[in-house]
């Protein structure tokens, strides 16, 4: 596992072509301390380790099943073994789509579908000021592009099954992308800091989270226009600043995105340029990070107009 869960999740060779998860929790595979979901690994992965206790289980009780014969239930544990202790939470609870490869986690199944909402059934007991927590992420692995992520975060117990809802967060600058995957991660206990990465020594030992019947709803619709035609950006790769401007009259700014998604920086407000239709505006790139960014113009509302990516380098 890598301390940066999210980079993990968006490096193209992180996300495979794995059979179908199981979404309601029916079917299982594996027995004893090392059974996981279909199509899903926990940390009973690590059981083989001397000492490591199983931390996820197939509940069968009917007090414990939201629909079905079964669901997923996950309880906090310390490892007695921790094979990456710079990088492994311990105390850990997690299960997340994906399978083992060797001593690498490897994150998703397939996907390709647009969906605005993601909700699962849940009930959770946690330890003292211990919290749960669902990471979602829609990626085009061949693109290395994260096209939307969706997160939950739960403090207070659920004493009951309850529908638990997020609205995922589409990045504008691939409105006109499919994805080809989906990695859900689910904890019991607390192991994301509010950038994504693994917190180490957050967890608590004896939080309990259950799952039960994850659907999706809604459709947020592929923008076939969305290109960078029509724009010009320059000097690319940059340094400390980019200048920017688009044959789009309704304008506004220009809005840059990390690989993960998240809002980096913004242009300044563009204006009209002399004797053209077009709009330009400067974006200042001086503090961002080597790597690959993605951008979108957007007009007034924040709708996005035309999108495409660019380097920074140093």
């Amino acid at each position: 596992m890598k301390k940066l869960l999210l980079s993990l999740i968006i490096t193209g060779t992180s996300i495979y072509g794995f059979a179908q998860a199981t979404l309601d929790f029916e079917t299982w595979i594996g027995s004893g301390a090392s059974i996981e979901p279909n199509g899903w690994v926990s940390e009973n992965a690590l059981t083989g380790l001397p000492g490591n206790p199983q931390s996820c289980f197939q509940a069968t009780a009917a007090a414990d099943v939201h629909g079905g014969a079964s669901a997923m239930k996950i309880v906090s544990v310390t490892m007695t073994i921790n094979p990456s202790p710079s990088t492994l939470p311990n105390p850990i609870g997690m299960a997340a789509t994906g399978a083992l490869s060797g001593s690498t986690l490897k994150f998703g199944f397939p996907y390709t579908q647009r969906p605005t909402t993601a909700s699962f059934w849940a009930k959770y007991t946690p330890a003292a000021n211990d919290s749960a927590g669902c990471l979602l992420v829609l990626m085009n692995g061949a693109l290395h592009d994260t096209i939307a992520i969706g997160t939950w975060a739960q403090g207070a117990a659920i004493n009951a099954y309850a529908q638990q809802t997020m609205t995922l967060l589409y990045n504008p600058a691939y409105a006109s992308i499919t994805p080809d995957s989906m990695a859900l991660v689910f904890t019991s206990t607390r192991l994301f800091n509010p950038n994504h990465t693994f917190c180490l020594n957050c967890g608590k030992v004896g939080s309990t989270l259950y799952v039960d019947d994850i659907t999706f709803a809604g459709q947020n619709a592929v923008n076939e226009i969305l290109t960078s035609n029509g724009v010009s950006l320059y000097p690319n790769p940059a340094n400390d600043i980019v200048h920017i401007s688009a044959d789009a009259s309704d304008a506004v700014a220009a809005i840059v995105y990390d690989a993960a998604g998240r809002k980096v920086a913004s242009s300044s407000a563009f204006e009209l340029m002399n004797s053209s239709n077009n709009k330009a505006g400067i974006i200042n790139t001086s503090f961002l990070a080597i790597g690959l960014y993605s951008y979108a113009i957007v007009d007034k509302n924040g709708s996005a107009l035309r999108a495409g990516k660019f380097n920074v380098v140093r």
